[in-house]
């Protein structure tokens, strides 16, 4: 969740109840701050996720235009940063420069039967994609779209009776995946292996198996 600024009470309960109950999420720094009427929570930040993230958040830490901090990871990140306090999470990763040094960046906290990881500065874009990475194969989620580079999407929805597939291709060639069905942007029945062009977008309803 990206800065989820403005959350209200009951979509903060839902999400506290979904990792309980053994669901997993990454958010990002300055989130749950005010509620649904706007209204900054008191208690300390981040507000509403400070029992689900296992942090407090003593100050905010703007950056300069331009201003960079390293971690210990290696990774490098801007804009942004938080001192935070950990109370029940564990720190993935630390800053070692700039004016946080020491302090975690990067979090991750057993709640219930899920986990909750916190991101409290901008991560480069390299650096991000680590960390969700991480979270996802800590939560055993195997992709659906080949690995790599990330320049194809592939997400898979239900009606209940019937299986969609859409993949969307944000490369620069033609990529081909396997699936049986109806293809609905063309119209063309799909047997076994799906052609998607650079920058196009496919949909399959998925035969019955």
């Amino acid at each position: 969740m990206p800065c989820l600024h403005l959350i209200s009470d009951r979509e903060a309960a839902a999400l506290g109840a979904y990792v309980a109950a053994g669901g997993h999420v990454l958010v990002t720094f300055y989130s749950g701050i005010v509620d649904q009427d706007d209204r900054v929570r008191l208690g300390g930040y981040p507000g509403a996720f400070r029992d689900l993230l296992g942090v407090t958040v003593e100050e905010f830490g703007p950056l300069l235009p331009g201003d960079e901090v390293a971690l210990d990871t290696g990774a490098r990140a801007g804009l942004w940063t938080e001192r935070l306090r950990t109370t029940t999470a564990e720190p993935v990763a630390r800053y070692v420069d700039g004016p946080l040094p020491g302090v975690a960046a990067v979090t991750r906290n057993a709640y219930g039967a899920g986990t909750a990881w916190y991101v409290a500065t901008e991560l480069r874009p390299d650096a991000l994609r680590d960390v969700v990475r991480d979270a996802v194969g800590a939560a055993a989620v195997r992709p659906l779209g080949p690995e790599g580079d990330g320049s194809v999407e592939v997400v898979r929805r239900s009606d209940g009776h019937r299986g969609y597939l859409f993949v969307v291709n944000h490369g620069t060639h033609d990529i081909e995946y396997a699936v049986t069905g109806q293809e609905l942007v063309t119209g063309d029945a799909v047997d076994g292996l799906l052609r998607v062009p650079a920058g196009a977008v496919r949909v399959v309803r998925e035969a019955v198996r």
